[in-house]
């Protein structure tokens, strides 16, 4: 089969596509014939920085030759004992990191992981977008956020923000989003009530306090999200922000008690329900993937460049099979 693999970690211009051999399901696994997979953030870091995916994972795993999370495809065989699926089912969800990634024409993963029939009104290459949406709950969770409430997101336009926007908005919330001024009407469409564009616009200066700040793109200093909080409002950060500064805080809300800076990590074991629940959002209309560009494998160490350009709206795809056959040219 084809796969994006990696020999040791950097920049993308040690990624190649080659061919390797097709995974074997385990007796509890399926094997998923991918036809859509994404580059994000994650796979990104992975590349660049292992050290800390590989604390997550486990140090003593095996270092990942394959990477990608998320994926649309077909079940193309099924283990001994695994029952949940057949072959010829429309399936999407997230590669645990455990595992080789979806950047791949095959991979294999448990029926007990983060997978589920797909959403019926949706293509393959819309459906890659279980990650971050997933990191976008957890926060969401977090806050228990409620109508009446009030929450600033920035970086409101990629894969969490816009998630994290549409997730905030389906509870009720007053959401402001926080973005460069080229994505204003894309957050306006999905529903933000104020949209700001940072590169014009003192956003920490609006006038307004909110109950929860989520930063979703790791970037946000203390001085500009401490002015935006009420009394006892929280600040979230998806990244450990500038300097990890993130990670000093939450130490020390730890320290304090007081509980007002949070990095949230989904909870263990809760892949399989969020794919799910989000298929079931996404057919009720309540959740609307966000595509910004989509590449052949063949072309993956650009998706890669322009991921880390920090650019991007929404999810970038990666075309691994398409309905007529092998993907094209983007």
């Amino acid at each position: 089969m084809k796969a994006a693999t990696i020999a040791r970690y950097g920049s993308p211009g040690v990624i190649e596509v080659c061919d390797v051999p097709a995974p074997v399901p385990g007796s509890d696994q399926v094997r998923v014939r991918v036809h859509a997979a994404t580059v994000n953030r994650t796979d990104c870091g992975e590349l660049l920085h292992p050290t800390l995916v590989r604390l997550l994972i486990g140090a003593g795993r095996s270092r990942r030759t394959i990477l990608g999370m998320d994926f649309a495809g077909t079940v193309e065989a099924v283990g001994a004992a695994a029952r949940r699926f057949k072959p010829g089912d429309r399936v999407y969800g997230m590669c645990p990191l455990r595992n080789d990634g979806a950047q791949a024409e095959y991979f294999c993963m448990p029926e007990t992981g983060p997978i589920a029939r797909m959403p019926s009104n949706l293509r393959f290459d819309q459906a890659v977008v279980c990650e971050g949406a997933y990191y976008a709950n957890s926060s969401i969770e977090h806050f228990a956020l409620q109508p009446g409430h009030r929450i600033l997101i920035y970086g409101a336009s990629g894969a969490i923000g816009t998630a994290a926007l549409q997730l905030a908005k389906d509870r009720g919330a007053e959401v402001a989003a926080v973005v460069a001024g080229r994505h204003l009407e894309l957050v306006r469409s999905l529903g933000a009530d104020l949209a700001v564009d940072y590169t014009t616009d003192a956003f920490d200066q609006l006038g307004r306090s909110f109950d929860f700040v989520l930063d979703a793109v790791g970037k946000l200093s203390i001085h500009r999200w401490r002015r935006l909080l009420k009394p006892g409002g929280v600040f979230a950060s998806t990244d450990g922000g500038p300097w990890a500064q993130n990670l000093l805080f939450v130490l020390w809300s730890m320290v304090t008690g007081n509980g007002r800076v949070v990095v949230p990590l989904p909870k263990r074991g809760s892949g399989q329900a969020f794919v799910t629940g989000l298929r079931d959002k996404i057919e009720a209309g309540r959740f609307v993937p966000v595509i910004d560009r989509r590449y052949p494998l063949a072309a993956i160490a650009d998706a890669y460049r322009y991921v880390q350009t920090g650019e991007k709206a929404g999810v970038v795809v990666i075309d691994i099979v398409t309905e007529g056959g092998p993907a094209g040219p983007a």
